[in-house]
């Protein structure tokens, strides 16, 4: 018996449901409760499904930058919210004042996170299993947020969607194939990460028929991984957040406030972090 995890950043229960996508429903589905969490990001969330808890120090550096850009004086949920701060600052600022703002008062975060959890050797879903497999999670070892793609994200702000669509179906589609490959292989945890869907989706969130046919896309490989895995395989698919419409935002969309989870076993969690313990109890079943 394998445990498969698909994660799928940003996919949203209520288009899941709108559309009533079958093979993304699975048996249950849900949305999950993000509430523990002051700023909705792709690393403290992906974390806190890894691991099991929610990670401070993650948080603290996406609060901190939050703080410096938000029009509010806390921390922010939105980070539309700051973005139009942030963009009016770089105008403004003389070059020098502005490098040392991006480098010393608000440092890159993503680059700063992307592979905190293997660095503070935090106990981790992998170390309960021997054979497991993984394409690069948010916090533990990879960085969704590289150079190319805050060029790419910069100029669909400015009309340019097409090169971002692109190249994230690009990478899309070779991570699909590696899927494929880990699947027929003697795994015992997979967990599957994929970003192109959050890309894609602050752009597309008002386009509803481009947006449907990438979710039917999804759907169908689900469709596809289930023909694939044995009678007692385990299967769950989450999200870190959904989207959702922002009026003024000059993407279109921004996070919404809860995420996604569904199981072919009729299993579901309330919070990202339950995913942690769900297959921590798998494992312990499976070994007896």
């Amino acid at each position: 018996m394998k445990i498969v995890v698909l994660g799928i950043d940003a996919l949203e229960y209520d288009l899941v449901e709108e559309w009533n996508l079958k093979h993304l429903k699975q048996k249950s589905y849900c949305k999950t409760d993000l509430s523990d969490f002051d700023v909705i990001t792709t690393p403290l969330i992906w974390g806190a499904m890894v691991t099991g808890k929610k990670l401070k120090e993650i948080e603290e550096i996406y609060v901190k930058r939050a703080r410096f850009f938000s029009k509010h004086g806390t921390t922010i949920r939105r980070e539309q919210e700051q973005y139009v701060i942030a963009k009016i600052l770089r105008r403004l600022l003389p070059s020098k004042i502005k490098n040392f703002v991006s480098k010393k008062i608000v440092p890159d975060p993503f680059k700063k996170t992307y592979d905190i959890i293997q660095k503070r050797g935090y106990t981790t879903i992998f170390d309960f299993f021997e054979k497991t497999w993984n394409n690069g999670i948010p916090a533990y070892n990879r960085n969704v947020s590289t150079e190319e793609v805050k060029e790419l994200m910069e100029k669909a702000v400015k009309g340019d969607v097409k090169s971002l669509y692109n190249y994230s179906m690009e990478l899309y589609k070779k991570e699909k194939e590696e899927l494929l490959k880990a699947i027929s292989k003697d795994y015992e945890l997979i967990f599957w990460y994929t970003p192109f869907l959050d890309e894609i989706e602050h752009f597309y969130i008002n386009k509803r028929l481009k947006l449907l046919n990438i979710y039917l896309e999804l759907n169908n490989l689900v469709k596809v991984i289930k023909e694939k895995l044995n009678e007692n395989d385990i299967l769950y698919i989450v999200s870190d957040h959904g989207m959702e419409p922002i009026e003024g935002d000059p993407r279109g969309g921004d996070h919404s406030d809860h995420g996604f989870f569904s199981s072919n076993t009729g299993e579901l969690i309330q919070k990202p972090q339950d995913l942690f313990y769900l297959i921590k109890k798998k494992a312990e079943e499976i070994k007896g």
